[in-house]
């Protein structure tokens, strides 16, 4: 009887869990607002005529993100004339809820 009652007490407990966690849709939702973040990290590859970069960078808080490598696209190509690969930089990336995109890089 306890193990039964142990079991549903359980079952009920990750079911308000799973059921209080917000839906990928709901948590990245298109239009949901702009969000930015700064960070700073390191340049991996440059494709100027994409106008995209690789930067491994620390956590990005405002965004929701851990540290990690990720390619961005740049708004403002002329940005990328003087960087070099292994190259530290400081950068504002903003989220629409479906792209992000650089908007300063140095």
């Amino acid at each position: 009887m306890i193990k039964l009652l142990v079991f549903v007490l359980v079952g009920a407990f990750a079911a308000f869990a799973w059921l209080s966690l917000p839906s990928p849709d709901q948590a990245q939702a298109p239009g949901a607002g702009q969000q930015t973040a700064n960070g700073s990290g390191v340049l991996q590859s440059i494709d100027k005529g994409k106008g995209m970069v690789t930067i491994r960078h620390g956590p990005l808080p405002a965004l929701n993100m851990m540290p990690m490598t990720m390619s961005y696209a740049v708004k403002d190509r002329n940005q990328l004339a003087n960087l070099q690969p292994m190259q530290k930089v400081e950068f504002r990336v903003t989220y629409d809820g479906r792209d992000y995109l650089i908007t300063d890089i140095r």
